[in-house]
């Protein structure tokens, strides 16, 4: 990875907030919830499921996508989509909000560079 590259995923991450994630190109489906909601849950779909291919999200920068194809494989299906999903409240809204929360904090963490080796460290393996 170039300096410049680093410079853009520093850069989108700075910016990155839960409101800038298009909300337009996630797919997102209502399903009968396991979770708490007493006589309620039976009758009202309030479990979330959030999907997006994750070659086609161009909003990303390529490292991330890279990182989250890689780091988080268990959440993406056999045709590229990332799944998430919330159960955890009572409403659609709050699940959906929970969903956003959980997508931001993770874009995130993979838009998290490794260090570069500082002055000490290149002389030290350039004498090796």
């Amino acid at each position: 990875m170039t300096l410049k590259d680093r410079e853009k995923v520093e850069n989108w991450a700075k910016g990155f907030t839960k409101e800038s994630i298009p909300k337009g190109l996630l797919t997102l489906n209502f399903v009968r919830a396991s979770g708490p909601g007493g006589q309620n849950v039976n009758k009202v779909n309030t479990k979330v499921d959030m999907r997006f291919i994750v070659d086609d999200a161009l909003w990303l920068p390529e490292y991330v996508r890279d990182r989250l194809k890689s780091e988080e494989s268990n959440r993406v299906n056999k045709n590229g989509e990332y799944v998430l999903t919330s159960d955890r409240k009572r409403t659609q809204m709050a699940n959906l909000d929970d969903c956003m929360d959980k997508l931001h904090e993770i874009l995130l963490k993979m838009a998290e560079l490794p260090k570069l080796p500082d002055a000490e460290t290149l002389e030290r393996l350039e004498r090796m």
